[in-house]
Parts: structure tokens; C-alpha cells; sequence
């Protein structure tokens, strides 16, 4: 399911992933964290439905635990000593919750990438930066299709390889480590070929050539004006707040209190909003096809 937000043109698809992904990379604010992955859960829920839970059960929470542990082993600032490790450095709260904020901030810019992947299709990177850097916009778009299509062509071999008994789970311990191997050895020359294949087949339709005209079904319209002035107006007013101080979050040398004054609140509201805008879209289409359907 990809939503009404799919229908709109690529350039405002864009701004918004570009977005969030910007405030929840370089803004460690617990609060606009907090709103980002509790979003970019909804929203990759939205899309992928069982898929996105046995992801986030399978590779983001171990990913999660493991980086909130590792964090205080090798990273001893902060000026709450809880306890001392057995080699004798300090087990400080400060780098327990810079850990978990770490662990955080990744896992919601994974889960916004996932929904990325869904919206912003090969084609529509290229059609934005075909123009300006052909190269960067194949570069791009064949690493926004290489997961999918790489996940595919793994099981297909490992369910041709499962027929004739050399799966990784027949045999000893030697003969699995062997098949890994083959299978791992497999999945790179695919991915070498399908790169040169793409490489040849654009370079032959005369990809990147100056002067070649671009054909394309996307149109700017109204609604797409309207919808990237919203993102824009919620990327203004967040930067303000931000350029003012106010954001301004610290976790050592001892972690700071959220403010919730007027102008922080205000930042948090138009974050949220800026967050929840392509869902809203998504679901009151949904609804509108129920209405639809049930009137027939």
C-alpha cells in the first residue's frame, strides 16, 4: 500500500523525507525524537503492515539494545558515576542515555528510509536528478532498489539451492560455513552484472547526454504547491526556534531538562504536524475508498 502521498510530485516527496531525516539526524532533542520514531513507526507500519514489525522485532531492537550497551563501555563522560566497570572506568548515567538517544535517533532514521524506499521509487530520483547530475541520480536510485531487489534475488537462490540440498541449513557445521559462502559469492556477481546491465542499458538510451530531453509523467500541480508550502512553513518555523537557542539539548558533561516554554512547545507542534502530514493524506484517502466502495 503506498498511499495518496505517492501520488504527489517527487520534488515535494523530497523536501519532506529530506526533512525529517535532516531534524532527526542533527537534532538530538528527546522530545523531536521521540515524535520522530514514534511517526516513522506509524507511517513504515502504514506501508509495510507485518513486514515492518517483524523488521523492527528482528534488526532495529537488538540494534537498539546492542548500541545503548556498547556506548557506556567505551564512552565514560558525565558526571553521574553509577558504578565502575572491572577495568576500572566509570559507568556514568550520562552515557547510558546518550546510548539510548543514539539508539533512537538510528532507528528512526531507519524507519524513515524504509518508508522512503516505498515513496521515492527509481524513477522518481532520477527524474529530479537526472538533469542536474545524471550520474548521482543513477547512483541513487540503484541503491534505493538494491535492498529490495537483493532480498528477492536472495531467496530465489537459496530456494534453488534448498532443491538440491546445498541450503545453509543441510549439513555439518563445514558444509552450512560452505554454502554461505556460494551464496554469498552468488549474490555479488548478480550484483555486478545488474549494475553493468543498468550501466550499458542507460548508456545506450543516451543517459546523461547534454542536450537529451527528458520525458516525464510527473506535473506540479495545486495541491502539490500547497502541501510543500506546509513543509516548508513547519521547516521555518522549526529552524527558527532551533537558530534562537532554545533547542539546545546537552548530555554531557550532565544532561540537560527538556524546556517546554512557548517557543519550544511551538517547535515540537510544527514538528509533529511536519511528521504526521503524508499520514493524514494516506489515511483520508483510505477512508474516502471505504466511503466509496460501500456506497456501491
Amino acid at each position: 500500500m503506498k498511499g495518496s502521498f505517492y501520488s504527489y510530485h517527487p520534488v515535494v516527496q523530497l523536501i519532506f523525507f529530506m526533512s525529517v531525516l535532516g531534524f532527526t539526524m542533527f537534532f538530538r532533542h528527546p522530545v523531536m525524537l521521540s515524535v520522530s520514531i514514534v511517526m516513522s513507526f506509524l507511517y513504515a507500519y502504514y506501508h509495510k503492515k507485518g513486514k515492518t514489525m517483524k523488521t523492527t522485532l528482528l534488526y532495529i531492537l537488538p540494534m537498539f539494545v546492542l548500541i545503548s550497551l556498547i556506548n557506556p563501555l567505551f564512552n565514560h563522560a558525565g558526571v553521574t558515576i553509577l558504578t565502575y566497570l572491572p577495568d576500572g572506568n566509570p559507568l556514568t548515567l550520562e552515557s547510558i542515555i546518550f546510548g539510548a538517544v543514539s539508539a533512537l535517533m538510528l532507528s528512526a532514521i531507519l524507519l524513515w528510509c524504509s518508508s522512503m524506499t516505498v515513496v521515492m521509487t527509481s524513477d522518481r530520483v532520477i527524474y529530479i536528478f537526472g538533469r542536474m547530475t545524471p550520474k548521482l541520480g543513477l547512483l541513487i536510485s540503484m541503491i534505493l532498489r538494491l535492498i529490495p531487489k537483493f532480498s528477492s534475488q536472495f531467496r530465489s537462490i537459496r530456494a534453488a539451492r534448498h532443491c538440491i540440498g546445498k541450503d545453509i541449513t543441510d549439513g555439518s557445521l563445514f558444509r552450512r560455513l560452505s554454502n554461505v559462502t556460494a551464496i554469498f559469492s552468488a549474490m555479488i556477481q548478480w550484483s555486478m552484472e545488474n549494475a553493468m546491465e543498468t550501466a550499458d542499458s542507460l548508456k545506450s538510451r543516451g543517459y546523461g547526454l547534454p542536450h537529451r530531453k527528458f520525458y516525464s509523467l510527473f506535473h506540479f500541480e495545486k495541491r502539490d504547491a500547497v502541501l510543500l508550502s506546509l513543509f516548508l512553513v513547519c521547516d521555518a518555523a522549526i529552524l527558527a526556534v532551533y537558530f534562537s537557542g532554545t533547542l539546545l539539548f546537552e548530555y554531557y558533561p550532565m544532561t540537560s531538562t527538556a524546556d517546554f516554554g512557548a517557543a519550544s512547545c511551538t517547535a515540537y507542534l510544527f514538528y509533529l504536524i511536519l511528521c504526521t502530514l503524508p499520514l493524514v493524506l494516506d489515511k483520508r484517502e483510505d477512508r474516502k475508498w471505504k466511503h466509496l466502495r460501500s456506497a456501491v
